[in-house]
């Protein structure tokens, strides 16, 4: 990928540190920006002249900061051929694709207390559902072939419904009726990015995404983050000198349980509009809201003919429905439609039918009761952190499910080791970085259990993993 003079000026921003030469500062910025993943290795840099007079510098000061880059190997230079980023961007990348899955999928036996997957036990409504499920789909519960490959139209038009009411002008062939949010996101991706152009991410995301890049050929770009979450004024300017193909967020982030506010999103929809980057806006977890304040979907601001929008009741319900969808314009609808058919045959009928009727009547009520639960959990959780004297560092999340816990002293990989010896498997993080050690002494505790398996589950990792 070769940048150009002005676009490497618009992501660099702010460079000048004000301290040392303006050679050191410029080869340290341009090492910042390859550390956050935003230049990876072979990216071709500007010339010294186009660089210098893009940034008002004399073109000896670039010349100082790419001799400095090549002395410390980060930058190669062949006669005739642009600068390019080095050998030592080779050694940024995070785990691979399979082993971020194994730290966030129970494996094996059940664990005492499993806190590595932030999955909810099933909602009331579902284990009624499905201990009769006559009793809710009118006493017949098998219903024609069993297969609903392109989704069902009943199905289809409770999403409709739902979309609209979070003001989305959705129409029933917009629609893709998937496996789950994780189908879903692997259909958005492999659809939308393309062979090694970037997809941008938050520098710490879910871990369920990478899988979809590299089955698209693409590569992840790290979005900048701050405690408070996505750094939207530094990932809109990145957005402008990168170009990704997608953009990648979450409404409540995964794993930090940060949330822009309004005008933030708004920002950088429009800043990814005014680039042709597509954004993919993962509501999985949309609608628990924690902080009482409602965030609406990206789609419905500026720009927002070009959000592709993810949802899905595995967090509200549960998991094991294996429902999802997205909301893209009609013409790529209909493509994934046909190949998520041709992957799978559809999400089993009796499900989408069930799905009908947890959507249209028993939505909000769900909603309510699954938003109880977390409080209760949570609370219990910090209680039990509070009484077994641990030094965790957080902070309260807007929504979703997770607490993003941070060790002071450090050892996250060895603290998750001990976790999972001693039955209480956590996620560290390292799962969710988009580059290599980004996210710090990290780990994910998610709190969707009853209160009395959270007690437990920080009482045991206080006394065997801490």
């Amino acid at each position: 990928m070769r940048t150009t003079a002005d676009q490497l000026r618009d992501v660099l921003d702010h460079w000048q540190s004000g301290t040392g030469p303006l050679y050191a500062q410029l080869a340290d910025a341009i090492v910042s920006l390859a550390e956050a993943g935003s230049l990876d290795y072979g990216t071709k840099l500007p010339s010294e002249r186009a660089l210098a007079t893009s940034l008002h510098l004399s073109r000896n000061t670039v010349t100082a900061a790419y001799q400095r880059l090549r002395d410390e190997e980060w930058l190669e230079v062949r006669a005739g051929a642009a600068p390019t980023l080095g050998s030592r961007a080779r050694g940024l990348d995070a785990m691979s694709d399979e082993d971020r899955f194994a730290r966030i999928l129970p494996t094996g036996r059940a664990p005492l207390v499993s806190l590595s997957s932030a999955c909810p036990p099933p909602a009331p409504i579902v284990t009624e559902a499905l201990r009769d499920p006559g009793a809710m789909l009118d006493g017949v519960p098998a219903l024609g072939t069993g297969y609903a490959a392109i989704g069902d139209p009943e199905l289809v038009a409770a999403i409709v419904d739902h979309l609209r009411s979070r003001g989305i002008a959705a129409e029933p062939d917009e629609v893709v009726v998937t496996a789950g949010g994780q189908q879903a996101l692997w259909l958005a991706i492999t659809a939308v990015a393309g062979p090694q152009c970037p997809v941008a991410l938050e520098s710490v995301t879910y871990p369920g995404v990478f899988d979809a890049i590299s089955a698209a050929g693409s590569r992840p770009l790290a979005l900048p983050m701050t405690s408070a979450g996505l750094d939207v004024t530094a990932s809109a300017k990145l957005l402008r000198a990168a170009r990704p193909d997608v953009a990648y967020v979450t409404t409540f982030h995964n794993p930090t349980g940060t949330a822009m506010p309004e005008e933030d999103a708004a920002r950088l929809v429009a800043a990814a509009s005014a680039v042709g980057t597509t954004v993919i806006d993962d509501r999985i977890t949309g609608d628990l809201v924690l902080d009482g304040q409602a965030r609406p979907p990206l789609a419905t601001h500026s720009g927002g003919e070009n959000v592709i929008t993810i949802g899905g009741l595995s967090k509200v319900f549960w998991g094991g429905m294996r429902i999802g969808w997205l909301h893209t314009n009609a013409t790529l609808a209909a493509q994934l439609r046909h190949r998520k058919a041709a992957m799978d045959l559809g999400s089993p009928a009796l499900f989408q039918r069930l799905a009908t009727r947890f959507l249209t009547e028993h939505y909000d009520e769900t909603v309510r009761w699954r938003i109880g639960s977390m409080r209760e959990s949570l609370a219990a959780t910090v209680e039990a952190i509070d009484e077994h004297g641990l030094d965790w560092r957080f902070t309260q999340p807007q929504g979703g499910p997770c607490l993003w816990v941070e060790l002071p002293d450090g050892g996250v990989e060895r603290f998750a080791s001990r976790a999972a010896d001693a039955g209480v498997p956590v996620a560290p993080a390292s799962a969710f970085e988009v580059v290599a050690g980004a996210a710090g002494a990290h780990f994910r505790l998610p709190f969707y259990l009853p209160p009395e398996d959270m007690r437990l589950g920080v009482k045991v990792l206080a006394e065997r993993a801490a």
